[in-house]
């Protein structure tokens, strides 16, 4: 069985998904370390007429917390989330097919911003007919260890899990050397041009960018190397 793991971000780009469609079992990576730097764990980009534009979740300024006890900070920018999204994809292929439902999640009175994501995550997976199991690691046995591998062993190991699925992004600090019961692979994602409203193409915007109804994503590679 594969497993990847991945923090549940805000209405990821098509990378999260193409490693979400080629796992048995996602991941939600809630007890990880929220971080400001990493970018993506409350806000992504969307295109507009000047470019891309970030749409961001606030969060309540507090000291470093993991991911599952990150709450949001007031209701109004759901509101303008819905505007920007509206006013910059009306016009684009299929979104009449995801905005209700889009539209419906936003109005939703949200305070934690996991489950903030995972709604959004689910939301998009469904529009790109995935339907790859998903489980939080805070409700599986807590790791002995502060090693980034072996945290990741220990999670794939927790569901069952025979292969490890990596983005390329795992190159950098994963110890291949520990992946020994399980296997572990690596899921290369290269960006692959579609119609855009807007003007020239721009890659790694947020999925909804791409969504379309009952259309499975297309893999530009479905599992690349194996170590």
């Amino acid at each position: 069985m594969i497993v990847a793991v991945h923090q549940p971000n805000y209405l990821p780009y098509l990378g999260f998904f193409q490693k979400m469609a080629n796992a048995d079992v996602l991941l939600f990576f809630d007890t990880a370390l929220f971080s400001r730097q990493l970018g993506f764990h409350n806000r992504n980009r969307i295109k507009t007429p000047i470019g891309a534009q970030w749409i961001t979740v606030p969060i309540q300024h507090s000291t470093v917390a993991t991911m599952r006890d990150v709450r949001i900070a007031g209701t109004d920018w759901a509101r303008q989330h819905r505007k920007m999204i509206e006013a910059n994809y009306r016009r684009a292929p299929f979104f009449e097919s995801y905005s209700t439902e889009l539209h419906a999640a936003l109005k939703k009175p949200w305070t934690s911003l996991v489950e903030l994501n995972e709604a959004m995550i689910g939301l998009v997976a469904r529009s790109l007919s995935i339907d790859t199991k998903t489980v939080k690691t805070s409700t599986l046995p807590p790791p002995n260890t502060d090693d980034p591998t072996e945290k990741l062993i220990h999670f794939a190991r927790s569901v069952r899990g025979t292969t490890y699925l990596s983005g390329v992004g795992g190159h950098e600090y994963l110890d291949e050397s520990k992946f020994t019961d399980i296997r572990l692979k690596y899921d290369e994602f290269t960006p692959t041009e579609y119609p855009q409203l807007f003007g020239p193409f721009i890659e790694n915007l947020s999925a909804i960018d791409r969504v379309r109804r009952q259309t499975r994503i297309r893999m530009s590679a479905r599992i690349g190397r194996e170590v």
